[in-house]
Protein backbone atom coordinates (compact mmCIF):
# COMPACT_ATOMS: atom_id res chain seq x y z
CA UNK A 1 0.00 0.00 0.00
CA UNK A 2 0.90 3.54 -0.74
CA UNK A 3 0.22 6.17 2.12
CA UNK A 4 0.53 9.83 1.94
CA UNK A 5 1.56 11.44 4.88
CA UNK A 6 2.38 15.21 5.84
CA UNK A 7 5.34 16.27 4.66
CA UNK A 8 7.14 19.66 5.80
CA UNK A 9 6.53 21.29 2.04
CA UNK A 10 4.10 21.36 -1.25
CA UNK A 11 7.19 20.22 -3.42
CA UNK A 12 7.80 17.25 -1.18
CA UNK A 13 3.87 16.58 -1.11
CA UNK A 14 3.35 16.64 -4.89
CA UNK A 15 6.64 14.08 -4.86
CA UNK A 16 4.91 11.45 -2.66
CA UNK A 17 1.75 12.01 -4.73
CA UNK A 18 3.23 11.29 -7.97
CA UNK A 19 5.07 8.06 -6.39
CA UNK A 20 1.94 6.92 -5.38
CA UNK A 21 0.29 7.28 -8.33
CA UNK A 22 2.93 4.98 -10.05
CA UNK A 23 2.15 2.35 -7.00
CA UNK A 24 0.00 -0.96 -8.60
CA UNK A 25 -1.63 -3.03 -5.66
CA UNK A 26 0.96 -5.21 -5.29
CA UNK A 27 3.64 -2.67 -4.49
CA UNK A 28 5.58 -2.86 -8.04
CA UNK A 29 6.66 0.10 -9.58
CA UNK A 30 6.30 -1.22 -13.18
CA UNK A 31 3.78 0.76 -15.74
CA UNK A 32 0.25 -0.74 -15.68
CA UNK A 33 -0.18 -1.95 -19.33
CA UNK A 34 -4.19 -1.47 -21.19
CA UNK A 35 -5.03 -4.96 -22.53
CA UNK A 36 -6.59 -2.61 -25.49
CA UNK A 37 -3.41 -0.69 -26.50
CA UNK A 38 -2.93 -1.01 -30.18
CA UNK A 39 0.19 -2.92 -31.82
CA UNK A 40 3.60 -1.30 -32.72
CA UNK A 41 2.78 -0.50 -36.32
CA UNK A 42 5.40 -2.55 -38.57
CA UNK A 43 8.04 -1.05 -39.87
CA UNK A 44 7.77 -1.29 -43.76
CA UNK A 45 10.65 -2.13 -45.85
CA UNK A 46 11.65 -0.46 -48.49
CA UNK A 47 12.79 -2.03 -51.61
CA UNK A 48 14.83 -0.45 -54.80
CA UNK A 49 15.79 -1.85 -57.71
CA UNK A 50 19.23 -1.56 -59.19
CA UNK A 51 19.66 0.44 -62.49
CA UNK A 52 20.42 -1.10 -66.15
CA UNK A 53 21.92 -0.02 -68.69
CA UNK A 54 18.56 0.73 -71.88
CA UNK A 55 18.49 -0.42 -74.64
CA UNK A 56 21.70 -2.14 -76.91
CA UNK A 57 24.65 -2.51 -77.24
CA UNK A 58 24.37 -3.09 -81.44
CA UNK A 59 21.74 -2.91 -83.89
CA UNK A 60 22.14 -7.43 -84.50
CA UNK A 61 21.46 -7.54 -80.65
CA UNK A 62 18.03 -6.70 -81.91
CA UNK A 63 18.04 -9.99 -84.75
CA UNK A 64 16.78 -12.86 -81.85
CA UNK A 65 14.13 -13.64 -84.58
CA UNK A 66 16.81 -15.15 -86.44
CA UNK A 67 18.46 -16.83 -83.42
CA UNK A 68 18.41 -20.46 -81.86
CA UNK A 69 15.69 -19.89 -79.35
CA UNK A 70 12.29 -18.51 -81.37
CA UNK A 71 11.67 -21.37 -82.28
CA UNK A 72 11.47 -22.94 -78.46
CA UNK A 73 9.56 -19.04 -78.05
CA UNK A 74 7.08 -19.76 -80.76
CA UNK A 75 5.89 -23.11 -78.98
CA UNK A 76 6.11 -20.74 -75.25
CA UNK A 77 3.44 -18.56 -77.86
CA UNK A 78 0.92 -21.68 -78.19
CA UNK A 79 1.27 -22.83 -74.50
CA UNK A 80 -0.22 -19.05 -73.42
CA UNK A 81 -2.62 -19.29 -75.85
CA UNK A 82 -4.28 -22.63 -73.92
CA UNK A 83 -3.47 -20.52 -70.71
CA UNK A 84 -0.56 -23.21 -69.61
CA UNK A 85 1.48 -21.24 -67.80
CA UNK A 86 3.37 -23.57 -66.36
CA UNK A 87 4.85 -24.76 -69.70
CA UNK A 88 4.93 -20.76 -70.86
CA UNK A 89 7.96 -20.74 -68.24
CA UNK A 90 9.60 -23.85 -68.85
CA UNK A 91 9.59 -23.03 -72.77
CA UNK A 92 10.70 -19.63 -72.05
CA UNK A 93 13.50 -20.32 -69.88
CA UNK A 94 14.81 -23.04 -72.40
CA UNK A 95 14.36 -20.37 -75.06
CA UNK A 96 16.35 -17.96 -72.68
CA UNK A 97 19.36 -20.74 -72.11
CA UNK A 98 19.40 -21.09 -76.19
CA UNK A 99 19.84 -17.42 -76.85
CA UNK A 100 19.96 -14.80 -73.72
CA UNK A 101 19.29 -11.93 -75.33
CA UNK A 102 15.49 -13.34 -76.79
CA UNK A 103 13.33 -10.19 -75.32
CA UNK A 104 10.04 -11.27 -76.08
CA UNK A 105 10.78 -14.59 -74.52
CA UNK A 106 11.64 -12.68 -71.31
CA UNK A 107 8.84 -10.21 -71.21
CA UNK A 108 6.50 -13.39 -71.53
CA UNK A 109 8.60 -15.62 -69.03
CA UNK A 110 7.73 -12.37 -66.59
CA UNK A 111 3.71 -12.28 -67.56
CA UNK A 112 3.97 -16.25 -66.86
CA UNK A 113 5.00 -16.02 -63.67
CA UNK A 114 2.99 -13.19 -62.38
CA UNK A 115 -0.02 -15.40 -63.68
CA UNK A 116 1.02 -18.23 -61.04
CA UNK A 117 2.29 -15.62 -58.39
CA UNK A 118 5.78 -15.73 -58.37
CA UNK A 119 6.33 -12.46 -58.16
CA UNK A 120 9.68 -12.57 -56.89
CA UNK A 121 10.83 -14.82 -59.93
CA UNK A 122 9.64 -12.25 -62.15
CA UNK A 123 12.04 -9.31 -61.97
CA UNK A 124 14.75 -10.56 -63.45
CA UNK A 125 13.51 -11.13 -66.75
CA UNK A 126 11.20 -8.42 -66.63
CA UNK A 127 14.05 -6.34 -66.11
CA UNK A 128 15.74 -7.61 -68.68
CA UNK A 129 13.02 -6.96 -71.52
CA UNK A 130 12.40 -3.29 -70.40
CA UNK A 131 15.87 -2.52 -70.23
CA UNK A 132 16.74 -3.64 -73.71
CA UNK A 133 13.64 -2.54 -75.42
CA UNK A 134 12.23 0.50 -72.82
CA UNK A 135 9.87 2.06 -75.85
CA UNK A 136 7.92 -1.14 -76.06
CA UNK A 137 7.89 -2.49 -72.77
CA UNK A 138 8.95 -0.26 -70.43
CA UNK A 139 5.28 1.59 -69.74
CA UNK A 140 3.48 -1.14 -70.52
CA UNK A 141 5.06 -3.26 -67.51
CA UNK A 142 2.42 -0.42 -65.43
CA UNK A 143 -0.59 -1.89 -67.16
CA UNK A 144 -0.75 -5.44 -67.82
CA UNK A 145 -3.11 -7.20 -66.04
CA UNK A 146 -0.57 -10.48 -65.99
CA UNK A 147 1.35 -8.35 -63.63
CA UNK A 148 -1.29 -6.02 -61.17
CA UNK A 149 -0.23 -8.37 -58.05
CA UNK A 150 2.97 -8.20 -58.67
CA UNK A 151 2.41 -4.31 -58.67
CA UNK A 152 0.52 -4.68 -55.10
CA UNK A 153 3.51 -5.88 -53.84
CA UNK A 154 6.82 -3.64 -51.99
CA UNK A 155 8.75 -5.18 -54.74
CA UNK A 156 6.38 -3.57 -57.30
CA UNK A 157 6.43 -0.31 -56.19
CA UNK A 158 9.57 -0.81 -56.13
CA UNK A 159 9.87 -1.66 -59.73
CA UNK A 160 7.36 1.44 -60.51
CA UNK A 161 9.80 3.87 -59.50
CA UNK A 162 12.51 2.13 -61.75
CA UNK A 163 10.39 2.57 -64.31
CA UNK A 164 9.60 6.44 -64.07
CA UNK A 165 13.17 6.92 -63.36
CA UNK A 166 14.54 5.10 -66.64
CA UNK A 167 11.75 6.56 -68.15
CA UNK A 168 13.45 10.49 -67.80
CA UNK A 169 16.60 8.89 -68.89
CA UNK A 170 15.33 7.32 -72.33
CA UNK A 171 13.90 10.62 -73.15
CA UNK A 172 16.86 11.80 -72.72
CA UNK A 173 18.56 9.36 -75.04
CA UNK A 174 16.17 10.09 -77.62
CA UNK A 175 16.73 13.55 -77.73
CA UNK A 176 20.28 12.92 -78.11
CA UNK A 177 20.09 10.59 -80.24
CA UNK A 178 20.67 10.34 -84.53
CA UNK A 179 17.70 8.16 -86.21
CA UNK A 180 18.80 6.06 -88.75
CA UNK A 181 16.88 3.24 -90.60
CA UNK A 182 18.82 -0.16 -90.16
CA UNK A 183 17.04 -3.59 -91.09
CA UNK A 184 13.83 -1.94 -92.50
CA UNK A 185 12.97 -0.03 -89.18
CA UNK A 186 13.34 3.45 -87.29
CA UNK A 187 16.51 3.48 -84.85
CA UNK A 188 17.56 5.75 -82.11
CA UNK A 189 21.35 5.52 -82.05
CA UNK A 190 22.99 7.33 -78.49
CA UNK A 191 26.21 8.42 -79.46
CA UNK A 192 26.67 9.06 -75.92
CA UNK A 193 26.32 6.11 -74.68
CA UNK A 194 26.65 4.01 -77.83
CA UNK A 195 23.27 2.36 -77.39
CA UNK A 196 20.52 1.39 -79.60
CA UNK A 197 16.93 1.89 -79.66
CA UNK A 198 14.06 0.35 -81.06
CA UNK A 199 11.86 2.97 -82.40
CA UNK A 200 9.40 1.23 -85.08
CA UNK A 201 8.73 -2.57 -84.77
CA UNK A 202 7.40 -3.71 -88.70
CA UNK A 203 9.28 -6.69 -89.43
CA UNK A 204 11.21 -4.19 -91.76
CA UNK A 205 8.52 -2.74 -93.87
CA UNK A 206 9.64 0.95 -93.26
CA UNK A 207 10.38 2.79 -96.10
CA UNK A 208 11.33 6.33 -95.04
CA UNK A 209 10.47 8.89 -93.11
CA UNK A 210 9.95 12.87 -92.21
CA UNK A 211 10.30 14.72 -89.11
CA UNK A 212 9.35 17.98 -87.70
CA UNK A 213 10.98 21.12 -88.07
CA UNK A 214 12.03 20.28 -84.34
CA UNK A 215 12.65 16.54 -84.79
CA UNK A 216 10.12 15.97 -81.90
CA UNK A 217 8.19 13.74 -84.54
CA UNK A 218 8.89 11.79 -87.16
CA UNK A 219 6.05 10.51 -90.02
CA UNK A 220 7.53 7.37 -91.18
CA UNK A 221 6.56 5.33 -94.59
CA UNK A 222 5.80 1.51 -94.31
CA UNK A 223 4.79 -1.12 -96.55
CA UNK A 224 1.74 -3.16 -96.05
CA UNK A 225 1.85 -7.09 -95.91
CA UNK A 226 0.57 -10.51 -97.96
CA UNK A 227 -2.16 -9.13 -100.27
CA UNK A 228 -1.66 -5.64 -98.62
CA UNK A 229 1.95 -5.55 -99.49
CA UNK A 230 1.89 -2.84 -102.38
CA UNK A 231 -0.08 -0.42 -100.28
CA UNK A 232 1.19 2.20 -97.87
CA UNK A 233 0.86 3.19 -94.32
CA UNK A 234 2.35 6.01 -92.41
CA UNK A 235 2.56 6.21 -88.54
CA UNK A 236 4.20 8.60 -85.98
CA UNK A 237 7.22 8.47 -83.62
CA UNK A 238 6.63 10.84 -80.91
CA UNK A 239 10.56 10.65 -79.57
CA UNK A 240 9.24 13.92 -76.94
CA UNK A 241 6.96 11.18 -75.30
CA UNK A 242 9.13 8.22 -76.35
CA UNK A 243 6.07 6.30 -78.36
CA UNK A 244 5.33 5.18 -81.44
CA UNK A 245 1.89 4.99 -83.48
CA UNK A 246 1.82 1.95 -85.93
CA UNK A 247 1.19 2.65 -89.25
CA UNK A 248 -2.29 3.77 -90.38
CA UNK A 249 -3.09 2.37 -93.91
CA UNK A 250 -3.89 5.30 -96.36
CA UNK A 251 -6.06 3.29 -98.54
CA UNK A 252 -3.31 2.82 -101.53
CA UNK A 253 -0.31 2.31 -102.54
CA UNK A 254 0.93 6.03 -103.81
CA UNK A 255 1.91 8.28 -105.11
CA UNK A 256 1.73 9.67 -101.67
CA UNK A 257 3.43 12.59 -100.12
CA UNK A 258 3.79 13.74 -96.37
CA UNK A 259 4.45 16.85 -95.30
CA UNK A 260 3.77 18.98 -92.14
CA UNK A 261 1.63 21.86 -91.35
CA UNK A 262 0.11 23.69 -88.61
CA UNK A 263 -3.46 24.38 -89.45
CA UNK A 264 -5.24 22.08 -88.63
CA UNK A 265 -1.37 20.43 -86.68
CA UNK A 266 -0.05 16.93 -87.74
CA UNK A 267 1.46 15.72 -90.66
CA UNK A 268 -0.48 16.19 -94.26
CA UNK A 269 -0.72 12.78 -96.09
CA UNK A 270 -1.84 13.29 -99.82
CA UNK A 271 -2.83 11.40 -102.40
CA UNK A 272 -4.78 10.98 -105.51
CA UNK A 273 -5.91 13.09 -108.49
CA UNK A 274 -6.43 15.67 -107.76
CA UNK A 275 -4.60 15.64 -104.62
CA UNK A 276 -6.36 15.14 -101.60
CA UNK A 277 -4.97 15.74 -98.40
CA UNK A 278 -5.87 14.34 -95.04
CA UNK A 279 -3.96 14.91 -91.39
CA UNK A 280 -2.58 12.17 -89.44
CA UNK A 281 -3.01 13.35 -85.63
CA UNK A 282 -4.04 11.60 -82.47
CA UNK A 283 -3.29 8.41 -84.22
CA UNK A 284 -6.42 9.13 -87.05
CA UNK A 285 -6.75 10.26 -90.38
CA UNK A 286 -9.03 13.44 -90.71
CA UNK A 287 -10.23 15.14 -94.03
CA UNK A 288 -8.71 18.88 -94.03
CA UNK A 289 -10.59 21.73 -94.85
CA UNK A 290 -11.89 22.22 -98.79
CA UNK A 291 -9.14 23.33 -101.40
CA UNK A 292 -6.23 22.90 -98.70
CA UNK A 293 -3.25 23.00 -100.11
CA UNK A 294 0.66 21.58 -99.43
CA UNK A 295 1.58 23.34 -96.01
CA UNK A 296 5.34 25.04 -96.30
CA UNK A 297 8.07 23.50 -95.69
CA UNK A 298 9.91 20.09 -96.24
CA UNK A 299 8.02 17.78 -97.87
CA UNK A 300 8.49 13.91 -98.64
CA UNK A 301 7.31 12.21 -102.29
CA UNK A 302 6.68 8.73 -102.64
CA UNK A 303 6.19 6.51 -105.83
CA UNK A 304 6.28 3.17 -105.42
CA UNK A 305 9.66 2.23 -103.12
CA UNK A 306 11.28 5.41 -103.87
CA UNK A 307 11.10 8.24 -101.81
CA UNK A 308 12.45 11.94 -102.23
CA UNK A 309 12.79 15.02 -99.63
CA UNK A 310 11.93 18.23 -100.92
CA UNK A 311 13.50 20.76 -98.74
CA UNK A 312 14.96 23.52 -100.33
CA UNK A 313 16.63 25.76 -97.42
CA UNK A 314 14.58 29.28 -97.98
CA UNK A 315 15.94 32.41 -96.72
CA UNK A 316 19.43 31.42 -95.51
CA UNK A 317 20.66 29.88 -98.85
CA UNK A 318 20.14 31.53 -101.85
CA UNK A 319 20.72 29.89 -105.43
CA UNK A 320 19.12 29.64 -108.71
CA UNK A 321 17.66 25.71 -108.25
CA UNK A 322 16.59 23.75 -111.38
CA UNK A 323 13.90 21.54 -111.17
CA UNK A 324 15.66 18.75 -109.65
CA UNK A 325 16.33 21.05 -106.99
CA UNK A 326 20.19 21.70 -108.09
CA UNK A 327 22.54 24.37 -108.59
CA UNK A 328 26.10 25.07 -109.58
CA UNK A 329 26.99 27.56 -107.11
CA UNK A 330 25.15 28.97 -103.47
CA UNK A 331 25.65 32.49 -101.48
CA UNK A 332 25.27 31.94 -97.78
CA UNK A 333 22.91 34.57 -96.69
CA UNK A 334 24.44 35.81 -93.33
CA UNK A 335 27.62 36.21 -94.95
CA UNK A 336 27.06 37.04 -98.67
CA UNK A 337 29.63 33.93 -98.81
CA UNK A 338 29.48 31.93 -102.43
CA UNK A 339 30.43 28.07 -102.42
CA UNK A 340 30.46 25.56 -105.37
CA UNK A 341 31.02 22.19 -105.57
CA UNK A 342 34.57 21.16 -107.26
CA UNK A 343 33.29 19.07 -110.46
CA UNK A 344 29.83 18.91 -109.34
CA UNK A 345 26.08 20.33 -108.36
CA UNK A 346 24.75 20.95 -105.10
CA UNK A 347 21.71 19.64 -104.19
CA UNK A 348 19.46 22.05 -102.50
CA UNK A 349 17.26 19.33 -100.92
CA UNK A 350 19.93 17.85 -98.82
CA UNK A 351 21.22 20.94 -97.02
CA UNK A 352 21.42 21.24 -93.85
CA UNK A 353 22.49 23.70 -90.68
CA UNK A 354 24.68 22.81 -88.04
CA UNK A 355 22.82 23.80 -84.72
CA UNK A 356 24.57 27.01 -84.05
CA UNK A 357 23.98 28.14 -87.79
CA UNK A 358 27.81 27.54 -88.61
CA UNK A 359 28.53 24.95 -90.84
CA UNK A 360 26.23 23.86 -93.71
CA UNK A 361 26.28 20.20 -94.72
CA UNK A 362 25.53 19.65 -98.09
CA UNK A 363 25.80 16.63 -101.03
CA UNK A 364 26.90 17.61 -104.33
CA UNK A 365 26.09 15.27 -107.48
CA UNK A 366 28.94 14.42 -109.61
CA UNK A 367 28.33 12.31 -111.77
CA UNK A 368 24.16 11.58 -113.74
CA UNK A 369 25.53 9.51 -116.09
CA UNK A 370 24.91 6.44 -114.26
CA UNK A 371 28.17 4.69 -115.60
CA UNK A 372 28.54 1.40 -113.11
CA UNK A 373 30.92 2.26 -110.61
CA UNK A 374 31.40 6.04 -111.07
CA UNK A 375 31.38 8.43 -108.14
CA UNK A 376 27.70 10.11 -107.99
CA UNK A 377 27.99 12.11 -105.05
CA UNK A 378 30.04 13.88 -102.51
CA UNK A 379 29.52 14.95 -99.13
CA UNK A 380 30.62 18.61 -97.91
CA UNK A 381 30.49 21.00 -95.11
CA UNK A 382 30.94 24.97 -95.49
CA UNK A 383 31.80 27.12 -92.96
CA UNK A 384 29.49 29.99 -92.67
CA UNK A 385 31.49 33.22 -91.98
CA UNK A 386 34.49 32.15 -94.23
CA UNK A 387 32.40 29.74 -96.99
CA UNK A 388 35.94 27.20 -96.84
CA UNK A 389 34.62 23.53 -98.21
CA UNK A 390 35.82 20.50 -96.65
CA UNK A 391 34.77 17.34 -98.58
CA UNK A 392 34.02 14.68 -96.02
CA UNK A 393 33.16 11.16 -98.31
CA UNK A 394 32.06 9.95 -102.00
CA UNK A 395 29.73 7.29 -102.86
CA UNK A 396 28.55 5.83 -105.87
CA UNK A 397 24.89 5.05 -104.76
CA UNK A 398 23.77 8.62 -103.59
CA UNK A 399 24.86 10.32 -99.95
CA UNK A 400 22.58 11.86 -97.19
CA UNK A 401 23.87 14.21 -94.34
CA UNK A 402 22.22 14.99 -90.91
CA UNK A 403 23.99 17.05 -87.94
CA UNK A 404 24.85 14.31 -84.86
CA UNK A 405 25.94 17.58 -82.73
CA UNK A 406 27.04 21.28 -83.56
CA UNK A 407 30.72 19.53 -84.80
CA UNK A 408 29.51 15.94 -85.24
CA UNK A 409 27.85 15.17 -88.44
CA UNK A 410 25.99 11.95 -90.04
CA UNK A 411 26.40 10.52 -93.05
CA UNK A 412 24.86 7.38 -94.82
CA UNK A 413 26.63 6.40 -97.78
CA UNK A 414 28.02 3.40 -99.58
CA UNK A 415 29.55 1.73 -96.58
CA UNK A 416 26.12 2.58 -94.09
CA UNK A 417 25.69 4.76 -91.50
CA UNK A 418 28.92 6.86 -89.66
CA UNK A 419 28.91 9.83 -87.28
CA UNK A 420 32.36 12.29 -88.38
CA UNK A 421 34.03 14.38 -85.86
CA UNK A 422 34.54 17.76 -87.41
CA UNK A 423 37.50 18.29 -85.04
CA UNK A 424 39.44 15.01 -85.95
CA UNK A 425 38.19 12.07 -83.37
CA UNK A 426 37.43 8.77 -84.91
CA UNK A 427 34.17 8.09 -86.53
CA UNK A 428 31.71 5.92 -85.29
CA UNK A 429 30.36 3.42 -87.58
CA UNK A 430 26.59 2.27 -87.17
CA UNK A 431 27.20 -1.06 -88.21
CA UNK A 432 23.75 -2.31 -89.59
CA UNK A 433 22.27 1.24 -90.00
CA UNK A 434 21.36 1.98 -94.20
CA UNK A 435 19.99 5.07 -94.26
CA UNK A 436 19.13 8.66 -92.41
CA UNK A 437 15.65 9.21 -91.70
CA UNK A 438 15.23 9.43 -95.76
CA UNK A 439 17.15 7.39 -97.99
CA UNK A 440 19.70 8.85 -100.06
CA UNK A 441 18.73 10.72 -103.12
CA UNK A 442 19.86 8.62 -106.32
CA UNK A 443 20.59 10.13 -109.53
CA UNK A 444 18.74 11.39 -111.97
CA UNK A 445 18.80 9.19 -114.54
CA UNK A 446 19.04 5.88 -112.14
CA UNK A 447 16.52 3.76 -112.11
CA UNK A 448 13.54 3.28 -109.42
CA UNK A 449 14.85 2.64 -106.12
CA UNK A 450 14.72 -1.52 -106.07
CA UNK A 451 12.23 -2.94 -104.06
CA UNK A 452 13.38 -4.28 -100.75
CA UNK A 453 13.43 -7.86 -99.51
CA UNK A 454 10.09 -9.66 -98.48
CA UNK A 455 9.71 -8.12 -95.27
CA UNK A 456 10.32 -10.51 -92.20
CA UNK A 457 6.89 -12.10 -90.33
CA UNK A 458 5.17 -8.84 -88.52
CA UNK A 459 6.00 -8.27 -84.74
CA UNK A 460 2.52 -8.63 -84.31
CA UNK A 461 2.53 -12.50 -85.23
CA UNK A 462 4.82 -13.51 -82.32
CA UNK A 463 3.38 -10.66 -79.81
CA UNK A 464 2.26 -11.92 -76.33
CA UNK A 465 -1.03 -11.64 -75.30
CA UNK A 466 -0.56 -9.74 -72.07
CA UNK A 467 1.91 -7.68 -74.23
CA UNK A 468 1.53 -4.02 -75.29
CA UNK A 469 -0.82 -3.30 -78.38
Amino acid sequence: MCYLREMPSARAALLVCLSALACGKSGSTAPAVRDDAPAPAPVKQVVELAERPLGLAAHADFGWRQRGGHAVYRTAREAEARGDWDTVVARCRDALARDPGHLEAAWLLAAALGHLGKHEELVAPLALAVAGDFGKWGMASLDVPALAAFRATSTGEAWRRRVEADREAYLAALARSTIVNAGGDLFAFDPQLARWHRLTRTGGLVLGGLATPDTREIAYVARGQGAHQKELGVGVVELARGHTIRPIAVGHAGPLIVAHGDKPVGFWIGGGKPIRWRVLADARLRPTPAKAKRPPGAWLEIKGTSLRRNALPRGTVFADWDEHGLASAIRIGSSNRVVSAPGGLIDGNSAAWSPTKAQLAFVARLDDTCTPGAIAAAAYVADAATGKLVELERAVKGLAVAWAGDRKLAIAGDQGVSIVDLDGGAPIALTGATNLIAPRPRPVCSDPEPSPPAPAPSEADDQPMDGPP
